[in-house]
């Protein structure tokens, strides 16, 4: 998979801009200039007020001053190699150039399918999860309606009956239309991957917002597979139980203590008002991203800042018309906790 996947796309789009803008208006210059422009004055408004744009430009591209000045001024138009080093060095959006007021938004798009399988979705999410956590003081903020995949995948059997759902019902993949669920139904090399995911998301600071239905889908999820027979046997059921009722264990310590078991912190908010809609916000030393989770598992990506603003300040409100369930706060956090228990319980007495 590139390295570079967002940023390869923007970096495509910024030459079609410029090819476009030179056939259309027959190598005008001005409109070059133009896209340049806002383009090397996104660094600028990096840098701080004593630093100059044309010694950054000289450092990074390893060029003159006359050079850098050249290229400030639109008369030197920037090379393929030299936007992926400031791409690389600043974290740069292209989205700037296409609508910086807008509300027309660039969209990277991420759907598993048959093409782009579940190892891939994995491997691109380590990539923003990789990101992150070499960026400094990443904030991360999740506003979930469902458990967060990267809670789930930290517990083997839990996580293979969830992705394994989303292959048999949501993906409809043939190779397991005709498979019952076993607690080794999917591949390592996948498991691998989400062990990977869950690794790093448990290593950095998050914020998490959920609703008091959020492990609703899951306990659906068992009992419909129940009724269809879709288990191999009645203990597989019994598991998947058995490691909810851990998972609930380990969510409620990670609350009480504020911190995941790789480290990172976590803070916990519990909202009675508004269904959350699985989106998340990151905000890292030269980037912001939104990522929404739509079908279950697929993602649109964005880093326009005029959406990310937009984004932050939506999940700051929710934050505020929340409760905040970890580290203080005991008897909250343990009223959130015990009516899950007991959705459990109530779930599991339905079926064994």
């Amino acid at each position: 998979m590139d390295s570079y996947p967002y940023g390869l796309l923007q970096m495509v789009i910024f030459w079609i801009i410029i090819i476009y803008q030179k056939v259309r208006t027959m190598y005008s210059p001005n409109d070059i200039t133009n896209i340049q422009t806002v383009f090397l004055g996104q660094i600028r408004s990096k840098l701080a007020d004593s630093a100059s744009l044309a010694d950054e430009l000289a450092e990074i591209l390893n060029i003159s001053r006359d050079s850098a000045y050249r290229r400030i001024r639109g008369e030197t138009v920037l090379s393929l190699d030299e936007v992926k080093r400031l791409y690389d060095r600043y974290g740069l959006s292209i989205d700037a150039i296409l609508s910086p007021d807008s509300n027309m938004v660039l969209i990277n798009h991420q759907a598993v399918d048959f093409n782009y399988s579940l190892k891939e979705w994995f491997k691109s999410i380590i990539y923003h999860l990789e990101k992150a956590k070499s960026s400094v003081n990443p904030e991360l903020i999740f506003a979930a309606k469902d458990i967060p995949v990267f809670h789930y995948i930290g517990f083997p059997e839990l996580a293979s009956f969830k992705l394994f759902v989303l292959l048999k019902s949501v993906i409809k993949d043939s190779a397991y239309e005709q498979r019952p669920y076993t607690s080794d139904v999917l591949p390592k090399e996948i498991m691998a991957a989400a062990a990977k995911a869950h690794q790093l998301y448990s290593s950095l600071p998050s914020t998490e917002i959920w609703g008091d239905e959020v492990f609703n889908a899951t306990l659906k999820q068992i009992e419909f597979y129940h009724e269809c027979r879709y288990f191999e046997n009645e203990s597989v059921v019994n598991q998947l139980y058995e490691q909810l009722m851990e998972f609930l264990k380990r969510l409620r310590r990670e609350a009480a203590e504020g911190k995941k078991e790789e480290g990172g912190t976590f803070e916990l908010y519990q909202n009675e008002i508004l269904i959350p809609d699985n989106t998340i916000f990151v905000n890292m030393q030269n980037q912001r991203a939104v990522f929404i989770n739509y079908n279950s598992i697929d993602l649109l990506t964005t880093y326009q800042s005029s959406f990310c603003d937009k984004t932050e300040a939506y999940m700051k409100n929710l934050m505020k018309n929340s409760a905040i369930i970890s580290v203080t706060a005991e008897k909250e956090r343990n009223r959130f906790f015990n009516e899950i228990e007991r959705k459990i319980i109530i779930s599991k007495a339905k079926l064994i």
